[in-house]
């Protein structure tokens, strides 16, 4: 039986057109038969499955499609739009989640399906439940819950003694003094400082005390501070582990057991500027899988630095995420991947204004400087540099399994060049991805 590796790219792309969300969202995966191979410029049947309470819950609603892969072997496909099979997308109540995401491919583009992967999905549509209008209000204040007892304003005003706390114009007075000498302090605070912030500069700081890190070939890497974890501000590029044990340099050969580090694009050149590419084996160095915070697995990473979990990596998109001059678009706060990506060398993307490669001068405000190494897949293909950046987790994804035919996975990080969010990932472990370490 012909089987297919799907390497998944979860990507949910929500966009508002005359302030109605779509009834839909898109899912990409790049698709290999079992000769890790890609399948390129191929008709693959896909069934589409969302799943309520866990993976092996029951389905909510049920489509299937037959798409076509581009050159690199990546589908595209567009949840609510194919043929429902079972219930209605427009129906799927997302506030009442967790819900699972079942894709099952056709690589012979029928319905013969056999290659299942699930996987959660970690982030609720918000404007699929907006548009529900889970919280709506009526407009009538007796409607509402809860509501402060309002006090009864004295008829007599002549008699009024003020026992009951009521603002006085006394009070007023005072509080109007205090609004006039602050900003009085917010002028002087800024003639005194004429040159705002620019985007590059907001919290891009080194971490306090500790502006670089080296590693053991004496490769020194400046840090940023993000929130409240202290990042490496460039990727790996060590050829050794901290124990002075050499990491072998593959070409054109991967394993899922033996550790390989690998130059982007296969040119040694490029590693100065975005460091090497690992096989998770070689970036855990034989720890094993944590989800951990911190994940307390140093792998390839310097002393006093470790591989962060998966969890330590949704601490950092939750984090910028949450704050406004890092989300591109103020309805979409998950659209951060232009505040984290490098602000050069990346592919030109023009069609969105927020993606990676749009006038790429306006990236990078909190200085993690995402470069675009692109991963090595096995066999001779490396995604090349500019189009793509990869970071492994320390945490594993799903084990091999000789009876299904799948092979191991781990979580990962992704941005692209036409990307408006950061990507939550599985890669197979015997690709090759960047390392970003964090500090102990």
């Amino acid at each position: 039986m012909k089987k297919l590796t799907i390497l998944i790219t979860m990507m949910m792309c929500l966009i508002t057109i005359f302030a109605q969300a779509p009834e839909k969202f898109n899912y990409q995966a790049v698709v290999r038969n079992a000769s890790n191979q890609l399948m390129s410029n191929a008709s693959v049947g896909v069934r589409v499955s969302i799943l309520q309470g866990s993976s092996s819950g029951s389905a909510v609603y049920v489509e299937t499609q037959t798409v076509t892969t581009n050159a690199n072997g990546l589908m595209t496909v567009e949840i609510g739009g194919g043929n429902a099979q079972q219930g209605a997308f427009a129906n799927i109540d997302w506030s009442n989640g967790p819900y699972f995401l079942k894709t099952e491919t056709d690589p012979d583009g029928g319905s013969n399906y056999n290659v299942t992967t699930t996987q959660q999905l970690m982030s609720v549509p918000y404007a699929l439940y907006a548009e529900e209008a889970g919280n709506s209000f009526s407009g009538d204040y007796n409607d509402l819950t809860n509501t402060p007892d309002i006090p009864i304003v004295p008829t007599n005003v002549s008699a009024f003694t003020n026992d009951a706390g009521y603002i006085t114009i006394t009070d007023l007075q005072q509080l109007i003094d205090a609004l006039n000498a602050r900003i009085d302090s917010l002028e002087n605070l800024v003639n005194n400082n004429p040159t705002p912030a620019t985007p590059d500069t907001v919290d891009a700081q080194p971490c306090p005390g500790v502006p670089t890190v080296t590693d053991y070939d004496g490769n020194v890497y400046n840090t940023v501070q993000i929130g409240q974890q202290c990042w490496m501000k460039e990727n790996l590029k060590t050829t050794h582990y901290s124990d002075g044990t050499l990491i072998p340099l593959g070409v054109n050969v991967a394993s899922y057991t033996e550790d390989f580090r690998y130059c982007p694009d296969n040119i040694a050149s490029n590693v100065v500027t975005y460091g090497y590419l690992y096989n998770w084996k070689a970036a855990m160095h034989n720890y094993p899988t944590s989800d951990a915070n911190p994940s307390a697995i140093q792998g390839a990473c310097p002393i006093g630095w470790h591989l962060p979990s998966d969890v330590e990596w949704t601490q950092l998109t939750d984090y910028v995420s949450g704050r406004s001059e890092y989300t591109c678009d103020s309805v979409y706060i998950l659209w951060i991947a232009k505040s984290l990506a490098a602000n050069s060398g990346w592919y030109t993307y023009n069609d969105n204004v927020c993606a990676v490669g749009y006038n790429q001068a306006d990236n990078n405000a909190t200085g993690f400087s995402a470069r675009p190494a692109g991963y090595y897949i096995g066999e001779t293909y490396y995604y090349p540099t500019g189009g793509l950046a990869s970071f492994w987790s320390s945490t594993e994804a799903g084990g091999a399994d000789t009876e299904t035919g799948h092979y191991p996975t781990a979580y990962s990080r992704t941005m692209t060049s036409s990307a408006v969010y950061v990507i939550h990932s599985e890669n197979l472990t015997q690709d090759a991805l960047s390392v970003r370490c964090i500090k102990d």
